[in-house]
C-alpha cells in the first residue's frame, strides 16, 4: 500500500538500499569521466596539438615529461589565462536543440627553479632544474538537452510500470513515481500510471554539468651530458564536479491543446576528491638533432566523496482521484540527502615522442599514448563495487592517442600548428564514434627575459546519453574552441 510506502524510515532506506538508489549517479560513467583529459599545459604546448613527450623547455614538462626540466638553463615563472567556448548541439528523433557555455579559467600556474652547470663547470652531470605547477587537465562546464514532441513516443512512466509489476516498489530515486502518485497499484493486482497521462506527449531534459580536475606537480629533472636527460614527478589531484538533470514530460489532451499532466524530476550530484599520482620520463638525444622521449604516469589513486538527491514534481489536470489519499491536484515526492565516498584508480599512461629539429629553423614533433580504460577500479566500504568493476571492464577498453605539431621559427617569432586524434575508450562502441579530433594553431615571441604565446585549439567529438533504460538515444555533436595566452618571465 502507498501509505505504508511512506513511512519507510530512512535508517531502512539507508542500510538496504543506498546502493540502487547512487547508482543513479553513475559509478561506470565517474570511471571514465576522471580518467581521460585533453591535451593540457602552456599555450605553446597546445598550440603543437599537446605534443612534448620529447621536448624539453616547457614549462609544461612539470606535469608532462619531467625530464624536459633537464632543458632549462634559466629559473622561470610562467602563467596563462584561457576562454573556452562549447556549443553542444543534441539530436533525438531528428530534432534539435543547443546550448552554449563558455568559461575563462587559467588552466596553468607554474615556476622552474634551475641550478643548470655553465658551460666552463665540470662535471658529466649537467645540473637540473625543480618545477612546481598548477595544472587544469579536465574541465567539466557543459549544457546539453534535448526536445522531442512526436507522438507515440515513450514515457518514463512505461518503463517504470514495468519495474514496478517486475520487481515490486523499489527504493530511492526508481520508488519517487509511486510517492509522487504517477504510478498507482490497479484493480487485481499490479500497478498502472495515472489516467491522465496519454499519447500525446512532449518530453526533454536539460543536463548542467560544471567542475574541474586540477592537479599539483612536483617534479624534478637532470641534465646528463647534454645528451641524457632524467625525471620524476609527483602530482596531487583535486576533483570538484556537479551535475544536475532536469527531465520533464507534459501530456496533453486527444486535441493537443491542454495539459493534463506535467511531471519534471530533478537529480543532483555533487563529488569532490583527490588523488595521487607518480611519474618518471626520459628524453635521449643520439645527435644533436634528435628528441627521443619515453614517459610513464602511474595510475591515481583517488578518493572522491559524494552528495546525491532528487526530488519528482508533478501537477494533474483534472486532479487524480486516489482511493486512499483522496483528490490529488499536484505531488511532489524526494528523496534524502545521500552521502557516501568510494576510491577510484584510474588507467596508467605510457607515452613515447620523437622531436626533429631544422636547425634553429624550427621542428616538427610526434607524440603516441597508450591507455587502458578498462583497469579502472572502484573501492568502497559503503556498497558492493562488483558489478561496476564488472561493467567497467565489459564496455570500457585499450585506446591510442597520437598527436603531431610543428614550429618555425623566424628571428624571434615562432608560428605553430598542430593536429590530435583521441581515441574511443570503449570496447562495445555499437556503431558510435567517440574518438575526438584536434587541430591547432598559435603564434609567439620569445625575448632573453620574456617571452609570450597565443594558441587557438578547436575540438570536436559526439557523445551519447539516455535518459532511462530504453530510452531513445540522444546524440550530441560537441565543438569546443578555446583560447589561451601564456606569459612567461625568466630571471
Amino acid at each position: 500500500m502507498k501509505g505504508l510506502k511512506l513511512i519507510v524510515t530512512t535508517a531502512v532506506l539507508l542500510i538496504f538500499h543506498f546502493q540502487q538508489l547512487k547508482a543513479q549517479s553513475g559509478y561506470v560513467e565517474d570511471a571514465l569521466r576522471f580518467s581521460q583529459f585533453g591535451q593540457t599545459g602552456s599555450a605553446r604546448i597546445t598550440a603543437l596539438g599537446g605534443t612534448q613527450t620529447s621536448l624539453g623547455g616547457d614549462i609544461s614538462n612539470v606535469h608532462g615529461n619531467p625530464a624536459g626540466l633537464g632543458f632549462f638553463q634559466n629559473s622561470e615563472f610562467s602563467v596563462s589565462a584561457a576562454y573556452g567556448d562549447w556549443t553542444s548541439d543534441t539530436f533525438l528523433r531528428n530534432q534539435l536543440r543547443g546550448y552554449n557555455t563558455t568559461n575563462f579559467s587559467l588552466p596553468n600556474i607554474g615556476a622552474v627553479i634551475s641550478r643548470a652547470k655553465g658551460p666552463l663547470e665540470i662535471g658529466d652531470w649537467r645540473g637540473g632544474s625543480f618545477g612546481i605547477s598548477l595544472n587544469r587537465q579536465s574541465t567539466y562546464n557543459q549544457d546539453f538537452g534535448y526536445f522531442s514532441n512526436q507522438r507515440e513516443q515513450g514515457s518514463i512512466l512505461d518503463y517504470y510500470v514495468d519495474l514496478y509489476n517486475e520487481q515490486g516498489v523499489p527504493t530511492g530515486t526508481d520508488a519517487l513515481f509511486f510517492d509522487a502518485f504517477l504510478i498507482n497499484p490497479v484493480d487485481g493486482g499490479g500497478y498502472g500510471f495515472v489516467p491522465n497521462a496519454s499519447n500525446a506527449l512532449e518530453k526533454s531534459e536539460l543536463i548542467e554539468n560544471a567542475g574541474n580536475l586540477t592537479q599539483i606537480s612536483f617534479s624534478y629533472g637532470g641534465n646528463y651530458k647534454n645528451k641524457l636527460f632524467l625525471g620524476a614527478s609527483l602530482g596531487i589531484n583535486s576533483i570538484l564536479y556537479r551535475s544536475t538533470k532536469t527531465y520533464n514530460e507534459e501530456f496533453f489532451d486527444d486535441g493537443g491543446q491542454q495539459t493534463t499532466l506535467f511531471s519534471s524530476l530533478q537529480e543532483n550530484l555533487f563529488l569532490e576528491g583527490s588523488g595521487i599520482n607518480l611519474g618518471v620520463g626520459v628524453i635521449y638525444k643520439p645527435v644533436d638533432q634528435l628528441n627521443l622521449g619515453l614517459n610513464f604516469k602511474s595510475p591515481t589513486w583517488n578518493r572522491i566523496n559524494e552528495e546525491y538527491d532528487a526530488d519528482l514534481f508533478a501537477d494533474f489536470s483534472p486532479p487524480y482521484e486516489d482511493p486512499e489519499f483522496g483528490t490529488i491536484a499536484e505531488s511532489d515526492a524526494e528523496t534524502d540527502i545521500f552521502i557516501s565516498s568510494y576510491n577510484l584508480r584510474t588507467p596508467m599512461q605510457l607515452g613515447a615522442g620523437l622531436t626533429y629539429f631544422f636547425g634553429k629553423n624550427g621542428f616538427i614533433s610526434g607524440d603516441i599514448n597508450y591507455l587502458d580504460y578498462s583497469t579502472a577500479n572502484l573501492r568502497s566500504n559503503v556498497f558492493n563495487t562488483g558489478q561496476d568493476n564488472s561493467e567497467i571492464r565489459r564496455i570500457y577498453s585499450q585506446a591510442i592517442n597520437y598527436s603531431v605539431g610543428g614550429e618555425y621559427r623566424l628571428q624571434k617569432f615562432r608560428l605553430r600548428a598542430g593536429y590530435a586524434f583521441f581515441g574511443d575508450p570503449f570496447g562495445e562502441t555499437g556503431g558510435l564514434d567517440r574518438s575526438t579530433t584536434q587541430i591547432s594553431g598559435g603564434v609567439g615571441l620569445k625575448l632573453p627575459s620574456f617571452s609570450v604565446d597565443f594558441s587557438l585549439v578547436n575540438s570536436q567529438f559526439n557523445s551519447f546519453y539516455t535518459s532511462y533504460p530504453g530510452a531513445d538515444l540522444a546524440t550530441t555533436e560537441n565543438n569546443r574552441i578555446t583560447g589561451m595566452l601564456t606569459l612567461g618571465f625568466r630571471f
